[in-house]
């Protein structure tokens, strides 16, 4: 409700270094444009409802308000950030996935569009297969786990997710509490290590690993996120590789697994030397090959 944001600072109306919503809208987008932004009016919108705690379409709304400048230099703040390349997803706390809003900070690597693919794949083998015991490595802001296990959550199915990082953890635990994901366990925990006590005869293995070959050339934004979290190492295919034997050596059977759109010939040449019954890559939205399922 509008009378619960910060819609009640457009009230400083004698302030002259106030500016009104549409003033503070066109400065944003011209920052942005001049930065190289492709978005730059619609993600001046979001930034600016976002510390307004308010809608975008509120803001078309109340174009003429004065906006209060406390808010105002938070604003400015958030669009020199953005003109650096900082993700917005960041700097929101907030990133689309699946059709729900997640949770995001620095520390956890930002869900891609693609990674959903995985997710559908995911259920999809979950269900046909009966899966009731299901692992992840790395499970950075929980966007698979967390969703598949409130997708789920009331067909006795067991989740456990593992990730090096503390930072990712926090967002994957945010994330678990607020869609009431009690049937999954996190564990800090290096792969599967975390079961080495367990011995849980897990089903399904999933995993978005690093898959990024030691010193490619990235985006700009790409420096905000966790490198651990997007170099797989020399080749960008060691950690995947490595998925891969684990899942054989854990009799887990199944594993899917995202992939970098180049290294199919890398996964198809490792898995000569493990017996398997099948092995099928997927596609992401713009054609590419994205991931692989495996099963032994």
């Amino acid at each position: 409700m509008e009378s619960q944001s910060n819609f009640e600072a457009f009230n400083s109306l004698n302030n002259s270094l106030s500016w009104s919503v549409k003033e503070a809208l066109e400065y944003g987008a011209e920052s942005l444009r001049k930065s190289g932004i492709m978005r730059p009016v619609l993600e001046s919108e979001i930034l600016l409802s976002f510390v307004l705690k308010t809608t975008r379409v509120a803001l078309h709304c109340h174009f003429d308000e004065r906006i209060d400048s406390f808010w105002l230099e938070s604003f400015k703040r958030l669009i020199k950030r953005r003109s650096l390349y900082e993700p917005i997803e960041y700097l929101t706390e907030c990133v689309g996935f699946f059709g729900e809003e997640l949770y995001i900070s620095h520390g956890a690597l930002i869900p891609r569009p693609e990674t959903e693919i995985l997710v559908q794949k995911a259920l999809d083998l979950i269900l046909s297969k009966d899966c009731k015991r299901i692992a992840e490595i790395g499970v950075g802001s929980g966007a698979i786990s967390v969703l598949l296990a409130h997708l789920l959550q009331n067909t006795k199915r067991e989740f456990h997710a593992s990730d090096i990082s503390p930072e990712a953890l926090f967002n994957a635990y945010v994330n678990k509490v607020k869609f009431k994901a009690n049937n999954l366990t996190l564990h800090h925990s290096s792969y599967l290590d975390f079961n080495q006590s367990l011995k849980i005869p897990f089903d399904l293995l999933l995993s978005n690993p690093p898959y990024i070959q030691k010193g490619e050339i990235l985006p700009p934004s790409l420096k905000y996120e966790p490198q651990r979290a997007l170099f797989g190492g020399k080749r960008g295919d060691e950690i995947l590789l490595h998925i891969i034997q684990l899942s054989f050596e854990s009799k887990i059977p199944f594993l899917v697994c995202e992939m970098g759109y180049n290294q199919r010939e890398s996964v198809e040449s490792y898995l000569q030397t493990l017996p398997h019954k099948k092995l099928e890559f997927y596609q992401d939205l713009a054609g590419l090959e994205r991931g692989f399922l495996i099963e032994f």
